[in-house]
């Protein structure tokens, strides 16, 4: 039961980043293509943080009965996703041939990593004392920006497919 503050600001801090993005969305639809993928990717290009599983001082694998190899998938996996995002950018803004691939890789591994790590860690947290003051920001800030982010990604990515084939 220690978890609860911890938990009720994920939540809140998932429906800000949904208000954030669902504010902006026409803003964002305006600038077409470029501007959406711009901007959700921009998020993920943040997740070398997810480094931060690797230091002891930060993360007691233990307390949470991790073992090392698990967080050092987490933390690589974040770093991809990290790279993936910048290779997104800067290929949907140079107008890559290959932007289309390169956005649904970024995707797909940003998510699966996303669904590796955020359960897991949102259910061996008992104590919320455990997570300190660097794990309170990630977990109540930027995981709910990753989350909402890839999920509107993915509904873009989705709806746009689905939009291509309707037209051809």
């Amino acid at each position: 039961m220690n978890a609860i503050l911890l938990q009720l600001s994920i939540v809140i801090g998932t429906a800000a980043w949904a208000v954030l993005v669902w504010m902006n969305w026409d803003r964002l639809r305006e600038g077409g293509h470029k501007r959406i993928v711009s901007f959700l990717a921009s998020i993920h290009i943040f997740r070398y943080v997810g480094l931060v599983a690797l230091v002891p001082l930060h993360i007691d694998a233990k307390a949470f009965s991790f073992s090392h190899a698990y967080l050092q998938k987490v933390a690589y996996g974040d770093t991809i996703a990290a790279v993936l995002a910048i290779l997104t950018i800067v290929a949907v803004r140079q107008e890559w041939n290959l932007v289309s691939v390169l956005t649904w890789v970024f995707f797909l591994e940003g998510t699966i990593d996303t669904l590796n790590a955020g359960p897991n860690f949102a259910l061996h947290i008992s104590d919320q004392n455990l997570v300190g003051a660097m794990g309170w920001l990630i977990l109540t800030i930027y995981v709910p920006a990753l989350v909402v982010t890839e999920f509107s990604l993915g509904l873009y990515l989705v709806r746009r497919a689905l939009g291509d084939r309707k037209a051809a």
